[in-house]
Protein backbone atom coordinates (compact mmCIF):
# COMPACT_ATOMS: atom_id res chain seq x y z
CA UNK A 1 0.00 0.00 0.00
CA UNK A 2 1.28 3.15 -0.11
CA UNK A 3 2.76 5.55 2.18
CA UNK A 4 0.35 8.60 1.89
CA UNK A 5 -2.72 5.94 2.38
CA UNK A 6 -3.08 4.16 4.91
CA UNK A 7 -6.32 1.15 5.78
CA UNK A 8 -8.81 1.79 8.42
CA UNK A 9 -8.16 -0.41 10.85
CA UNK A 10 -4.34 1.59 11.19
CA UNK A 11 -6.35 5.02 11.23
CA UNK A 12 -8.64 3.33 13.74
CA UNK A 13 -5.54 2.64 16.03
CA UNK A 14 -4.05 6.40 15.49
CA UNK A 15 -6.98 7.71 16.53
CA UNK A 16 -7.90 4.80 19.40
CA UNK A 17 -11.33 4.33 16.98
CA UNK A 18 -13.10 1.04 16.58
CA UNK A 19 -12.64 0.18 13.17
CA UNK A 20 -16.32 -0.55 12.07
CA UNK A 21 -16.71 3.18 13.09
CA UNK A 22 -13.72 4.13 10.30
CA UNK A 23 -15.40 2.15 8.02
CA UNK A 24 -19.03 3.68 8.60
CA UNK A 25 -17.47 7.18 8.45
CA UNK A 26 -15.65 6.53 5.22
CA UNK A 27 -18.93 5.49 3.67
CA UNK A 28 -20.72 8.52 4.82
CA UNK A 29 -17.74 10.72 2.98
CA UNK A 30 -17.18 12.42 6.52
CA UNK A 31 -13.51 11.18 6.08
CA UNK A 32 -12.21 13.32 2.90
CA UNK A 33 -10.08 11.40 0.15
CA UNK A 34 -11.08 7.82 1.21
CA UNK A 35 -11.94 5.64 -1.10
CA UNK A 36 -12.66 1.69 -1.58
CA UNK A 37 -10.94 -0.31 -3.54
CA UNK A 38 -12.17 -3.72 -3.24
CA UNK A 39 -14.03 -4.51 0.26
CA UNK A 40 -11.11 -2.51 2.38
CA UNK A 41 -11.23 1.44 2.81
CA UNK A 42 -8.02 3.53 2.02
CA UNK A 43 -7.75 6.74 4.34
CA UNK A 44 -5.27 9.54 3.78
CA UNK A 45 -2.48 9.71 6.02
CA UNK A 46 -2.86 13.49 6.86
CA UNK A 47 -6.49 13.09 7.29
CA UNK A 48 -7.83 14.50 10.15
CA UNK A 49 -10.43 13.32 12.73
CA UNK A 50 -13.61 14.24 12.09
CA UNK A 51 -15.84 16.34 14.25
CA UNK A 52 -18.15 14.74 16.91
CA UNK A 53 -22.08 15.31 16.14
CA UNK A 54 -22.90 14.23 19.82
CA UNK A 55 -25.35 16.95 21.72
CA UNK A 56 -22.27 18.12 24.29
CA UNK A 57 -24.13 21.66 25.31
CA UNK A 58 -27.87 23.22 24.82
CA UNK A 59 -30.73 22.75 26.24
CA UNK A 60 -30.67 18.62 25.65
CA UNK A 61 -28.00 18.19 28.37
CA UNK A 62 -29.43 16.71 31.16
CA UNK A 63 -32.68 15.85 29.51
CA UNK A 64 -33.69 12.53 30.47
CA UNK A 65 -32.37 13.22 34.13
CA UNK A 66 -34.63 16.55 34.07
CA UNK A 67 -37.06 14.53 32.65
CA UNK A 68 -37.59 12.15 35.33
CA UNK A 69 -36.86 14.52 37.99
CA UNK A 70 -40.39 16.48 37.13
CA UNK A 71 -42.08 13.26 36.57
CA UNK A 72 -41.16 12.31 40.06
CA UNK A 73 -42.59 15.11 41.64
CA UNK A 74 -45.90 14.92 39.87
CA UNK A 75 -46.32 11.71 41.15
CA UNK A 76 -45.59 13.02 44.77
Amino acid sequence: MNKEFISAKEYAAKYDLHPRTVQKWCAEGRIKGAYKFGASWAVPDKAPKPNDRRWKNGDWVGYRKRNIKTKQNKTD
